[in-house]
């Protein structure tokens, strides 16, 4: 280190920090050149003391070749016995910054710290985001349980947590804490590259005995167990104001698995995100625990729980249900082969993965293991790329599964949305209500689709003071499309009712219309009839509808629906009859379902038949009497469910 420098930073301020370190400064202006761009200017080993930071600015400062970057709202202190103490560290060997609570918090500082070192040393993606997640944890730990003195214990329930943030935000505004400052430096060589991380608290008093020194193999300490599992080593020092975090530089066998991994990802860009899945690791040996972690974290998963026993994890899977768990056999408490049978005999965790891993390689084992419901099998010592690619393969598959089930629960909101706005289209019973006392008519129906949505609907309005119009429609097939037909038809239908003339100018505007919007091989069977309650008549036109039933005392007719289905012909020609519709008369209007459904020997009932089995139940007292009696023989006959739309409208004239 050889000269220091500043970017905001009063020049008087400036030269006593270097002054008592003993460096020289450089530039001596205010206003530093490294920042208009002229970076061949600077001597290799600038210190800059910078006054305000952000990510653009840290990230801009550390990609040139400086070695230390401080925040001079530390304390002075702080800041000559950081450069004293970086004074004697070999150029091009080392990288450090000094800075304090808001500005750890408020930037990246873990990724542009440990891309800044990439840059450097060139180390693989894999070593990326071990390194970064080891950082990451340890500054949040410094910071938090450091230099702001927060405990963990504050966030235990979502009360506390609003407590706890309040008081966060509070020391990061109090320079009683907000000074103090948090060290990074990183050194390397060939073969290592060494992490310190050091804060500023209080740290762990000498009463404390040294028992409660923050330890990585603590079973509680969810960051510190991140920082084990990721780092080649890591040590506590200073009573837990110092982690040392040291990593490996030489490429491993797990670490080239780990790159071929990525760059299959890189490659299927649809691949699911795994940093996205929570995993389980139960087993009782801490170094394997250690490993299976920080394998893990190489593949960019961080939310990991671990279990020493199978107890411990059956817990941990009630409390959090994991995306994959793997399971070791031999374990303290209760076996892997118990966790797995209580595992798969849970309805709430028999979908959950279970990756077993054990040194017992035998027939036995495996049988047994599959047998109770084993996802798959791994054997100890683990080879990484298998270890890898097994673990891929189940999280993906989960992920799949878990985004499947999701479209699939949006797609029955959707269906349950459209369902309630198709039944909508039919009349309302306050609507029949009124229709009766001012038509006479006394109207009940039965609608059922053959799934979520159909292609069936019915609907009646008043044309005058005298007349009211029926309709009846069904289009072929059932399900989306044929829903989405039944609004088209609806809406056109809407902008048709005060220009009727006769029941067959009316089909032949529908199909007209019809023509433009159906696809190729749709149509649809209509029923139209208009009721004169002064003359008591029925005229009405059909485009190919089964046949409407009237009963007239104890005759019983077949009204004449021949016609062209609409949407089919572009000119097709509609017949308009009349029948008298008198006191006591009634009609039942069908869709072809109630003719067609085959019961379990695959015989339909035809109209001749469905006539003569729902024929009495014409002559209940009221209309809904009556269609419940026509339905109720109908499902005697063709047990549900349906493999077509059905709907019954029956009618009586009251008067």
């Amino acid at each position: 280190m050889q000269y220091l420098t500043t970017d905001s930073v009063s020049l008087q301020k400036t030269r006593q920090i270097a002054k008592a370190a003993g460096l020289k400064l450089w530039p001596t202006t205010a206003q530093p050149k490294i920042l208009n761009g002229k970076t061949d200017e600077i001597p290799v080993g600038v210190c800059v003391l910078a006054g305000e930071i952000n990510n653009q600015k840290l990230t801009a400062l550390l990609n040139l070749p400086i070695e230390n970057i401080l925040d001079a709202n530390a304390l002075e202190k702080s800041i000559v016995q950081f450069l004293k103490k970086e004074k004697s560290v070999k150029l091009n060997q080392t990288l450090g910054v000094l800075l304090t609570g808001p500005v750890i918090y408020q930037c990246d500082i873990a990724q542009i710290f440990t891309e800044a070192l990439r840059q450097r040393l060139n180390f693989s993606m894999g070593r990326f985001a071990g390194i970064h997640m080891a950082l990451h944890e340890a500054l949040v730990n410094g910071l938090t349980h450091g230099n702001l003195g927060l405990s963990s214990e504050l966030r235990q329930t979502a009360r506390d947590f609003m407590k706890y943030t309040k008081l966060l935000s509070a020391r990061l505004k109090d320079p009683t804490f907000a000074r103090k400052s948090l060290s990074i430096v990183a050194t390397w060589n060939e073969q290592k590259l060494e992490i310190k991380i050091r804060d500023e608290g209080a740290g762990y008093t000498v009463q404390t005995d040294m028992q409660q020194m923050p330890s990585v193999s603590a079973k509680s300490g969810r960051g510190l167990r991140l920082i084990a599992g990721t780092a080649d080593s890591c040590t506590i020092d200073d009573f837990g104001r110092e982690i040392t975090l040291s990593f490996l530089l030489k490429e491993t066998d797990h670490y080239k698995a780990a790159e071929q991994i990525a760059e299959e990802g890189v490659k299927n860009p649809t691949a699911p995100d795994l940093s996205k899945c929570r995993v389980l690791v139960v087993e009782d040996e801490k170094s394997n625990q250690t490993l299976l972690c920080r394998f893990l974290n190489i593949m960019g998963i961080s939310d990991i729980e671990v279990a020493a026993d199978g107890i411990e994890a059956l817990y941990k899977v009630a409390a959090n249900k994991p995306d994959l768990i793997i399971l070791d056999l031999t374990m303290p408490r209760m076996n892997g082969y118990e966790v797995l049978h209580h595992l798969k005999s849970t309805e709430q965790t028999r979908d959950i993965p279970v990756l077993i891993q054990t040194a017992s390689d035998t027939r036995e084992t495996r049988d047994q293991t599959f047998k109770l419901g084993a996802t798959d099998f791994l054997i100890k010592p683990l080879n990484p790329l298998e270890f890898f690619s097994r673990v891929k393969v189940h999280l993906e598959n989960r992920l799949l599964i878990k985004h499947l089930k999701d479209q699939l629960a949006q797609i029955d909101v959707e269906l349950a949305s459209a369902q309630k706005m198709q039944e909508q289209l039919l009349p309302t019973d306050q609507m029949l209500e009124v229709i009766r006392q001012k038509y006479h008519l006394d109207i009940a129906h039965f609608f059922e689709s053959s799934s979520r949505l159909g292609g069936d609907f019915w609907q009646l309005f008043p044309i005058s003071e005298e007349e009211v119009g029926i309709y009846i429609c069904d289009f072929s097939g059932h399900g989306v499309s044929a829903a989405l037909n039944t609004f088209r038809l609806h809406a056109i239908i809407t902008s048709m009712n005060r220009r009727i003339t006769t029941p067959s100018a009316f089909l032949l505007e529908l199909n007209r219309r019809l023509l433009l919007l159906l696809p190729r091989g749709q149509f649809a069977t209509f029923f139209f009839g208009i009721w004169n309650v002064k003359k008591k008549i029925l005229k009405y036109a059909a485009a190919g509808s089964p046949n409407p039933i009237l009963k007239s005392g104890r005759k019983k007719t077949f009204l004449d629906t021949a016609g062209m289905p609409l949407g089919i012909a572009s000119h097709p020609e509609y017949t308009d009859y009349q029948v008298p519709f008198k006191k006591g008369d009634s009609i039942l209007l069908f869709s072809d379902a109630l003719t067609e459904s085959p019961n379990a020997e695959g015989e339909r009932l035809g109209e001749d038949g469905f006539a003569k089995q729902v024929l009495k139940a014409f002559s209940a007292k009221t209309a809904k009497k009556a269609i419940d009696g026509i339905m109720a023989r109908f499902f005697e006959f063709t047990k549900p469910p349906l493999p077509d739309d059905a709907t019954a409208v029956f009618i009586r004239s009251e008067k």
